[in-house]
């Protein structure tokens, strides 16, 4: 074999064995690309479930919140209501002629004692007003 030969095919196996790595390296990286596809799509997924939950839970919030916010509203309003009917009747007349008394009952015994209007309607209204909060089950 001549030495033009010999170089011919050792350029010959270089250029093969070129192609051949080259080869190589794109599979490798079509492969890399599409496990990082993949990662990445994977990952863009539990994101997404993630978002998707945590917009449920604020959602949930706000609605507890506002369902919250109203029953205060309500019971304020109630509140305000029960205080207004109970001054109205402390105001009447008979009522106000009739010595209201109320029983303690105490290791000592049972006693009375005279109950002034302001105690009354502070006693009533917190009495009507856990009514409410029994009612609204608060």
């Amino acid at each position: 074999m001549s030495l033009e030969k010999i170089l011919e095919k050792i350029e010959l196996e270089a250029r093969q064995e070129v192609e051949r790595i080259l080869s190589e390296a794109r599979e490798k990286a079509e492969q890399i690309k599409k496990e990082a596809e993949q990662k990445a799509r994977e990952q863009a997924e539990t994101i997404l479930r993630q978002a998707e939950a945590e917009g449920r839970l604020e959602a949930s919030r706000i609605v507890t919140q506002a369902q919250l916010q109203r029953r205060m509203e309500l019971l304020k309003t109630r509140r305000a209501l029960i205080n207004k009917v109970l001054a109205a009747a402390l105001e009447k007349d008979e009522l106000k002629r009739v010595r209201l008394k109320k029983e303690i009952v105490s290791r000592e015994g049972l006693k009375q004692e005279a109950l002034p209007s302001g105690k009354l309607l502070e006693e009533l209204s917190q009495e009507v007003e856990n009514d409410i909060l029994e009612w609204l089950k608060i």
